[in-house]
């Protein structure tokens, strides 16, 4: 997707968003909710039938929260149903819980292992790690996180589970995590010292 045109969708839907929020005159709402439909149009030849939801109040970026759980040298991995890729735990946060307790949480329904959050590893900006461009704008948080129980099990979401070093990667879904998120959760490992890394 070009990234001019992303770009101006993403400005376009958060002002239309916000106008929305805070207009009060009929005719301005009117022309608010047309600009909404505009920001969604100029994705539509990449994506067809792709609309932007409405979601009033000032455009802030959406945030996903990934575990790296490293044990005995090998970092957990779940393959997704959606795409047979792989990936670190995680995804989008819920409302009412912090970043930690998603990620927590996440490890907890796609694995069934528990885990405890014990530092953030990274707060990156999505569009500056090499991700293919997608229409929201997203923050990725990435935890270390340590393996306190559970037992492994799958749901509706993951097709199966694993643990690899360093060296034995699978094929990862270019749009939840990359094979730098693996490295930074090592590195982080085998030096517990090393300061959170920040776009």
């Amino acid at each position: 997707m070009p990234s001019d045109l992303l770009q101006i969708s993403r400005e376009l839907k958060g002002m239309a968003e916000a106008g929305l929020r805070y207009s009060e005159g009929p005719y301005d709402r009117e022309r608010y909710r047309r600009l909404h439909e505009i920001a969604s149009e100029l994705l539509a030849g990449e994506m067809p039938g792709f609309r932007w939801p409405v979601e009033l109040g000032y455009n802030t970026p959406k945030v996903d929260s990934r575990a790296a759980v490293v044990r005995d040298g090998r970092i957990l991995m779940v393959r997704e149903e959606a795409n047979g890729l792989w990936t670190l735990p995680g995804g989008w946060c819920d409302v009412d819980c912090s970043p930690a307790e998603n990620a927590v949480r996440e490890v907890r329904e796609e694995t069934g292992y528990e885990v405890e959050a014990g530092k953030l590893l990274a707060c990156w900006d999505k569009d500056r790690q090499g991700h293919p461009r997608q229409p929201e704008y997203v923050y990725k948080l990435v935890f270390a996180c340590r393996l306190v129980g559970g037992e492994p099990a799958t749901s509706h979401e993951i097709l199966e589970l694993a643990w690899f070093g360093p060296d034995e990667l699978p094929e990862m879904c270019p749009y939840r995590a990359a094979p730098h998120y693996v490295e930074l959760a090592f590195r982080h490992f085998r030096d517990p010292d090393l300061p959170t890394e920040f776009d």
